[in-house]
């Protein structure tokens, strides 16, 4: 061997279509699923037309950046929505292609953009909570991340987190019991679907050993120590799928998603403040970034 360092091409058509193959058990909703997979097929079209760029490997930031900002059909300079959701659609691809061992990095990495709020945290979009199921499901032998994920799309908070057993799921309705915390009360949460497949994996890992081992903690029980650990497992997914560096991104932004999603399905702002264990309707309007004067 002289050392030198082989380059094994990807075709960016049989990386986008293994992508949209294997996310289809993380997404959020059918319509997100179609939105992106024709993303990605204006995104191949754009790299080779424009670049004539037919690999993966070839995918630079710049072409990656003129892609987010490119003109509407309409000739428009793109919403920042829009530009947000082009840069997932390319995340999502490298993201998939690592995932299959293909030696790809991102080149979105540095792509930063201005903030979605002001707010100290915000709920995560669809699209996001979809690159995250994505990451926390790195590896088949570390099922703890997963898991922890999956409760927090359930409501759970991360001082409740550590204390989730086996015991707790019940996995015939698809629901956990949350034993509640300081700021929370004790309740029922409704697993995702997504959610509840992981659980199963994590459940028939860890009863080998003992059925009353947590589902997201490998420490001791002590309520400081397991808000800690279960605060960065999550961090560690956001981290992994690249929204560490969202000013507005934090743990709890997870399970403000799903707060806001019963919202949106009940348009009752008492059943999301149920699902959350909140005891009052402002404060859970607030941590969901629901504004009902502007509903109103």
């Amino acid at each position: 061997m002289d050392g030198t360092r082989v380059t094994v091409a990807v075709p960016l058509g049989d990386a986008i279509a293994y992508a949209v193959a294997d996310m289809s058990a993380t997404w959020v909703s059918t319509e997100q699923a179609a939105r992106v997979a024709v993303l990605l097929e204006r995104f191949e079209l754009f790299c080779s037309a424009g670049f004539d760029v037919g690999d993966l490997m070839d995918i630079t930031p710049s072409i990656a950046e003129r892609f987010m900002w490119a003109l509407d059909s309409d000739g428009g300079t793109p919403s920042l929505s829009i530009v947000r959701l082009r840069r997932f659609a390319i995340r999502l691809l490298f993201r998939c292609a690592r995932g299959r061992g293909d030696a790809v990095g991102d080149p979105t990495l540095d792509l930063a953009l201005p903030p979605r709020s002001d707010r100290r945290a915000r709920p995560l979009t669809d699209d996001e909570v979809a690159l995250c199921r994505s990451a926390a499901a790195w590896s088949l032998s570390d099922t703890r991340h997963a898991s922890a994920w999956a409760l927090a799309e359930a409501t759970c908070r991360t001082g409740e987190l550590p204390f989730i057993t086996a015991t707790d799921v019940d996995f015939d309705t698809h629901r956990v019991w949350l034993h509640g915390g300081r700021r929370t009360k004790p309740r029922w949460g409704e697993l995702t679907e997504w959610g509840l497949v992981q659980l199963e994996c994590r459940v028939g890992h860890i009863t080998r050993r003992k059925a009353e081992t947590p589902l997201a903690y490998a420490g001791s029980q002590t309520r400081e120590g397991g808000r800690v650990s279960t605060s960065l497992a999550l961090l560690d997914v956001l981290r992994r799928a690249g929204l560490s560096d969202e000013p507005d991104v934090r743990p709890s932004s997870i399970t403000a998603w799903a707060g806001r999603r019963v919202l949106d399905a009940t348009s009752r702002i008492d059943d999301a403040a149920r699902a959350l264990g909140f005891a009052r309707l402002d404060q859970t309007a607030e941590f969901i970034g629901w504004d009902w004067r502007a509903e109103d």
